[in-house]
């Protein structure tokens, strides 16, 4: 009851007409954890041990709402906002909303939504094959070595019905990252790129398959084009969940090939036993950068919306990937193929390959 009267107020205080007319909800997630980090590829860097915020699940506050058009069409919107709770500052970089932000139309068409949005390659392995939960959760996140983008700008997606199992999703982008600038009108054309992507689905009682293809295309003349593809799937065994993952990424002639095998495993009626295994080589010019992980869990709901959790991971990096994670190569190199051990909260940038987790996550 408290939470409702919250979220009319706030409505209130928007718009009177919002007040009137809209059901608005307030949600969010506050976690809390202690974290290790060692053995980094540079052997000057030090281990570490902090208490850090967000570190199964990104700490967040969210709103959200939606208005019965009549007919079977509803309007909706969602704004969300990261938030480090050992701070109480954002974590977004300056965005307001970065987590989420966009309005949607639905009905018996399906959901059409612009704004700032999750891709689909984001639903498919955070949401349904990684374990360790959504986002770049934990230690044991498939997200240190795995990679692919989890949100892109000025998205126009389309969300199909389900039609005995299946459905899609399909999005276009005219710039992913930052708003629309022409070279022609003094914009910086090297941040403009433009990005499709469509990710059919398939789910049936046990069996969940997917896929997702997208095209990120830089405007700057040039600058090549990145080809992504990603093949998943899981089956749920009732004892056990095993899931597996294949994708390529290509960018002229570099090419990068990663796999994860994943399971979790259900304790008593509260508990879960979390596992992945998995591996990313770049083949780059005749070097090949390498890298694998793998990563044990535990997460434990003291009720619906709390949960303890536990997570270990370990990375082995060969000579050359330690090389690109420590920045020997450039920024550019260690941004676009750097690993190593983060969180939701750490993207993993340190080079750290060896983590431990131990926390508790509270949604509401």
């Amino acid at each position: 009851m408290q939470k409702k009267l919250i979220a009319l107020a706030v409505a209130g205080l928007v718009s009177v007409p919002a007040f009137a007319q809209s059901n608005v909800t307030i949600y969010g997630i506050v976690d809390m954890g202690y974290k290790y980090q060692g053995d980094n590829v540079n052997s000057s860097v030090k281990n570490r041990n902090a208490i850090d915020s967000g570190i199964s699940g990104g700490s967040r506050i969210g709103f959200k709402g939606t208005e019965d058009l009549g007919n079977g069409l509803k309007a909706g919107f969602v704004l969300e906002q990261g938030i480090l709770a050992d701070t109480g500052t954002s974590d977004q970089s300056g965005r307001t909303f970065g987590r989420q932000s966009f309005v949607s139309l639905s009905g018996g068409f399906g959901t059409v939504a612009a704004g700032r949005q999750y891709t689909p390659a984001h639903a498919i392995l955070a949401g349904n094959i990684d374990p360790f939960g959504l986002g770049k959760a934990t230690a044991g996140s498939i997200a240190n070595f795995y990679i692919s983008e989890a949100r892109l700008d000025n998205l126009l997606a389309y969300v199909s019905p389900t039609w005995g199992g299946f459905n899609f999703v399909a999005g276009y982008t005219f710039n992913a990252s930052g708003n629309e600038q022409s070279p022609k009108l003094g914009g910086t054309s090297a941040t403009d790129v433009r990005a499709w992507t469509i990710a059919p689905t398939y789910k049936n009682g046990p069996i969940y398959l997917a896929a997702n293809y997208h095209k990120l295309d830089p405007l700057e003349s040039g600058e090549p084009s990145t080809k992504v593809w990603d093949l998943a799937g899981t089956y749920d065994f009732g004892v056990a969940k095993l899931g597996a993952v294949y994708g390529q990424r290509k960018v002229d002639d570099v090419k990068v090939k990663q796999w994860a095998l994943t399971g979790a495993v259900p304790v008593g009626a509260a508990g879960k036993v979390q596992a992945s295994y998995g591996q990313r080589k770049v083949d780059a010019d005749g070097a090949e950068p390498k890298v694998s992980q793998w990563a044990l869990g535990y997460e434990h709901a003291l009720s619906k919306r709390t949960a303890l959790y536990a997570a270990y991971a370990q990375q082995n990096q060969n000579r050359e990937q330690e090389a690109i994670s420590r920045g020997d190569f450039g920024s550019d190199a260690k941004a676009l193929f750097g690993a190593g051990i983060g969180d939701a909260s750490d993207s993993g940038a340190a080079g750290y390959q060896r983590g431990f987790n131990l926390g508790v996550r509270h949604s509401f």
